[in-house]
């Protein structure tokens, strides 16, 4: 596995990362399925793995 697939919300900072899949389709599914149930819907973003906090560079885009 080269990358993850986050589906999150920013609606309040606790409990915010609602999945983690390994592509990119089943990510927008469930972000589409779930995506009503947060008053500001939800956000999808690819993380390469291995990924360490510490890491000098991280890819990120944020998809609606």
């Amino acid at each position: 596995m080269k990358e993850v697939w986050i589906v999150f919300h920013d609606a309040s900072p606790d409990n915010n990362i609602l999945g983690v899949f390994g592509d990119e389709e089943q990510s927008r599914e469930y972000a589409e399925r779930i995506g009503s149930n947060y008053p500001t819907g939800v956000l999808t973003s690819s993380f390469p793995v291995p990924w360490r906090s510490d890491s000098s560079s991280v890819p990120l885009r944020l998809d609606h």
